[in-house]
């Protein structure tokens, strides 16, 4: 019987095997590997997601365009930001991680997971409040959900990382040869 080989690209995680091992044995510094700074980033896609949603209120459909092109390449750049600075540990297989990184891992899937519950609701009340009978249906755009949609799709996708960008502590110094 022949072993395996290891699977070079993890499709359902969105990973390949060398970018993890790259950015796991990174010992070059980093401000994103600062806890301040990854709270920042953690702030801004907060505040770029909730705004991507709330682009429906532009009054201007070539304003709301370009304003929603704007905040997804925002949410996005901050996306991949956060992934970094986490050293893509949110992202990785079990197979590439140690143990006590899979349960940092695993503990930040499980409160990003509560924490999408409570912010499902926010959503949800919006998407009632922008239907035909709902009361905010006069001041939305008509037919944009894609915003909303958006939003939320980039916010499910970032919550573990921001989870575990929030609770890192500051990465040690790394020692000088």
């Amino acid at each position: 019987m022949s072993d395996r080989k290891p699977r070079r690209f993890f499709w359902f995680e969105g990973v390949t095997r060398a970018e993890v091992e790259r950015s796991l044995n990174d010992t070059r510094p980093s401000v994103l590997r600062r806890q301040a700074p990854r709270r920042q980033l953690v702030a801004a896609t907060a505040l770029m997601t909730a705004a991507l949603a709330l682009s429906i209120f532009i009054p201007q459909v070539k304003v709301q365009s370009y304003a929603e092109i704007a905040l997804l390449a925002g949410v996005l750049i901050t996306f991949f930001m956060l992934r970094k600075s986490v050293r893509l540990v949110s992202d990785a297989p079990d197979e590439l991680l140690d143990e006590r990184q899979i349960a940092i891992r695993n503990a930040a899937y499980t409160v990003a997971y509560r924490a999408l519950c409570t912010i499902s609701l926010p959503y949800m009340a919006l998407v009632l409040l922008i239907q035909p009978d709902g009361a905010l249906f006069a001041h939305a755009i008509s037919g944009t959900w894609s915003s909303v949609l958006l939003s939320y799709v980039m916010c499910c996708a970032s919550l573990p990382a921001m989870v575990l960008a929030w609770r890192l502590p500051d990465e040690p110094a790394p020692l000088a040869d």
